[in-house]
């Protein structure tokens, strides 16, 4: 039963959540500056070079890897890092919000230099981007404290996730099917329009367990006060990529400052401001297994 239920496959990665926002060019806080590498800058691509500028797409929220501050200004796990990679190539960052579904298209066309918000690096992104990976996560589940639900046989419960996600278009799906297949009842889907309000659907009864990217989940139960403990390990694991324009000399160059940033344990440390599990020893030009 438990072996039924447990296969998913995430072609896409985190969904829309929240990008009807109008566009803001501003950043968060400017964490501490990283020695630049001139080999690396003197390798970038002529237009990334002479515009000094490394132009980011992205779409807030989605914590904890970009969200908005009480001040208005982009912030995150992902904006931490974009600030280290470009001080490593002596770039200043211009973090652009944007809606959801225009990001990867807009690195595509070149309005963006990178496409960031918690990208996992799938294949079928693959074949339209390439992807440099940064992170790893994955999808975990969380319930209400005291409370069990089993993710790998959760027939008959009620399960939020944000709409548009793996989670609602895939994972949920195929576990329901299971269910049904073996004469159990069916998972109950309860589709949310952001992440937030999949985790309130938990914590306000309206649904079991809640389904999201183990990164959305680990900052959830931090901030639950207690309310929301996990439900099962992480699983499905993937690695996270900055989305760049195909088959372009700029992957190996951002490739390589995304390495500085790991080996000299910066990456770690803004992990650990996020409170955040998953730091990758190598960074690589499309990752992807499924």
């Amino acid at each position: 039963m438990a072996a039924s239920l447990a296969v998913v496959l995430l072609v896409s990665g985190c969904g829309s959540d929240d990008g009807d926002r109008p566009a803001d060019e501003s950043q968060g806080s400017i964490p501490a500056s990283s020695p630049a590498d001139p080999e690396l800058a003197a390798q970038l691509p002529e237009k990334i070079r002479t515009s000094g500028t490394l132009t980011v797409g992205t779409s807030a929220p989605y914590e904890p890897m970009v969200s908005i501050d009480e001040n208005g200004k982009l912030t995150g796990f992902d904006i931490d890092v974009l600030h280290r990679v470009s001080d490593v190539l002596g770039l200043r960052l211009d973090v652009r919000q944007t809606r959801f579904e225009e990001i990867l298209p807009g690195v595509a066309s070149g309005a963006y230099d990178v496409g960031s918000r918690g990208f996992f690096d799938t294949l079928a992104r693959e074949r339209r981007l390439d992807m440099v990976t940064y992170f790893r996560g994955g999808n975990q589940w969380a319930q209400r404290s005291g409370e069990t639900v089993d993710p790998n046989n959760a027939c008959g419960h009620s399960v939020a996730a944000a709409k548009e996600t793996v989670q609602e278009t895939v994972e949920l799906p195929a576990k329901s099917k299971a269910c049904v297949t073996v004469g159990d009842k069916p998972i109950k889907i309860v589709p949310t329009a952001t992440q937030a309000d999949a985790v309130r659907a938990v914590t306000q009864g309206s649904a079991d367990a809640v389904s999201a990217d183990s990164v959305v989940i680990a900052t959830a139960v931090r901030r639950s006060n207690g309310s929301l403990e996990t439900a099962g390990e992480v699983f499905d694991t993937q690695p996270y990529g900055f989305a760049i324009v195909k088959e372009s000399p700029f992957g190996d160059v951002l490739k390589g400052a995304v390495q500085r940033v790991i080996d000299r344990g910066e990456m770690t440390s803004i992990a650990q401001k996020w409170g955040l599990d998953g730091v990758i020893k190598t960074s690589t030009v499309n990752g992807a297994t499924i």
